[in-house]
C-alpha cells in the first residue's frame, strides 16, 4: 500500500511522462514504482518526524551506546593473508627415562594436530533520504552511519561468545552456527566428557561446582592420555550469576552452612579468577579456564565503512545517501581443552 503523499508523488512524476514515446515501457514503469515506494514507505522523513525537532536534547546521542564489549579477553586474534588458515601444533612428548650404559635412547612418541579456519565476508546496509540527513537537528542520522562500527562489534561479541560455549544459536538476529573443531567425539563438539572438559552433569554455579569444575579441568589430558597442564583464570558468567561469582572470588572467608564444614575458614577461590560478565550469555551458563590459548579470532579484512557514490546508483535517482558496512572473519576453537563449561544455560536450578 503506498501512502497519500507517496501516490501523490507518482501522480506528479506521471504526470510529465510521454507514454506516446517508442522507449516507453509500462513493465518497467511498474517495477520502478514498486522500488520506490518500498524504499519511501521504510525511510520517509514523516515517520521519523521527531528527529527534525530540535527541542530533542543532544543526549539522545549517547544514551543509546552500547555497552563495551569482553570477547577480545577471551581471544588471540591473528592476521589472515589468504582465504582460510591453517593451525597445527604437538601436544607434549614422552617424558625422559634413565639409560643404563650401553642402552639405546628410547625415542620420544608425539602427537599433533591440523586445524582449517575458513574466513566469511559479513555486512550490512543503510540508507537515508537525504531531507532527513539534512533535517536533522539532534545529530543521530549523522551519528548512525558510523554508528555501523559499534554494530559490528556487538555482532562479534554474541558470535564469539557463542561460539565460545559451543552453542549454536540466535541472538538478537545474529545466527552462530556449530563449530567447525573435528574431534574425537564429532564434528562441531568443542565441549564433551571425552576431552573431559565438561562434567557428565551441568550445575548452576556454586563454590561447590566451581571447585569440582576447577578440580576437573587441572585433570585433563591430551589425545595422547598426559595432562594437559590446563591452569584456569577466568571466570564467564552470564548476568544471573554475576553477583555469585563476584561473592565466591572478592568474599576472604567462606560463608555459613547447615552443614558448617568449612564454615569461617579461608576461602580458596578468592581472588582465583577474574570475573566476565555478558547479557549476550545465556541464563546461568558459565565457563572457567584460559580460552584465549586455545580460541583465535581470524581477521582476513578489516572493517571499512564507504558511503555510495551521490553521482551514480539509488543516491542520485533517489536522492539517498547510503552507507556499506563490510568486514571479512572467522572465529572459532583450535583446542577447546583450554576451556571447561560448567554448564551451557539448560540447567537453570
Amino acid at each position: 500500500m503506498f501512502s497519500q503523499r507517496m501516490l501523490g508523488k507518482l501522480r506528479e512524476v506521471a504526470s510529465r511522462i510521454d507514454y506516446l514515446d517508442p522507449s516507453f515501457s509500462f513493465h518497467r514503469l511498474r517495477e520502478a514504482a514498486g522500488r520506490l515506494g518500498n524504499f519511501y514507505e521504510a525511510n520517509i522523513e514523516a515517520t521519523y518526524g521527531w528527529l527534525l525537532r530540535s527541542a530533542v536534547q543532544e543526549f539522545a546521542n549517547v544514551v543509546f551506546r552500547d555497552l563495551p564489549v569482553i570477547f577480545p579477553n577471551f581471544v588471540t586474534e591473528v592476521r589472515s593473508s589468504r582465504r582460510s588458515e591453517i593451525y597445527g601444533g604437538l601436544y607434549r612428548p614422552t617424558l625422559p627415562k634413565q639409560v643404563d650404559n650401553g642402552e639405546k635412547f628410547q625415542d620420544s612418541a608425539f602427537k599433533g594436530f591440523e586445524r582449517e579456519i575458513l574466513n566469511y565476508k559479513y555486512g550490512q546496509l543503510i540508507t537515508f533520504e537525504r531531507e532527513l540527513f539534512d533535517d536533522d537537528q539532534t545529530g543521530q542520522i549523522r551519528s548512525r552511519s558510523a554508528d555501523l562500527g559499534e554494530g559490528f562489534r556487538i555482532f562479534q561479541e554474541i558470535y564469539v561468545l557463542s561460539r565460545l560455549l559451543g552453542l549454536t544459536r540466535t541472538e538478537e538476529g545474529v545466527k552462530v552456527g556449530p563449530s567447525t573443531y573435528t574431534g574425537t567425539a564429532g564434528t562441531g563438539v568443542v565441549f564433551s566428557t571425552l576431552y573431559g572438559n565438561r562434567p557428565a552433569a551441568y550445575s548452576v554455579l556454586s563454590a561447590t561446582s566451581l571447585e569440582s569444575a576447577h578440580t576437573n579441568a587441572r585433570r585433563i589430558v591430551d589425545p595422547t592420555g598426559r595432562k594437559f597442564l590446563h591452569v584456569p583464570t577466568q571466570l564467564l558468567v552470564s548476568p544471573e550469576d554475576e553477583f555469585t561469582a563476584l561473592r565466591l572470588m572478592n568474599s576472604t572467608i567462606m560463608p555459613i552452612t547447615s552443614t558448617g564444614t568449612f564454615s569461617g575458614q579461608i576461602n580458596p577461590l578468592y581472588g582465583r579468577y577474574t570475573v566476565f560478565v555478558s547479557p549476550f550469555i545465556p541464563a546461568k551458563a558459565w565457563l572457567i579456564g584460559d580460552p584465549k590459548r586455545g580460541f583465535v579470532f581470524q581477521r582476513r579484512d578489516n572493517l571499512e565503512i564507504v558511503q555510495e557514490d551521490p553521482r551514480s546508483g539509488n543516491s542520485f535517482i533517489m536522492e539517498v545517501y547510503a552507507f556499506r558496512a563490510r568486514e571479512r572473519w572467522e572465529a572459532d576453537w583450535v583446542e577447546p581443552r583450554f576451556a571447561y563449561l560448567g554448564n551451557d544455560g539448560t540447567v537453570l536450578t
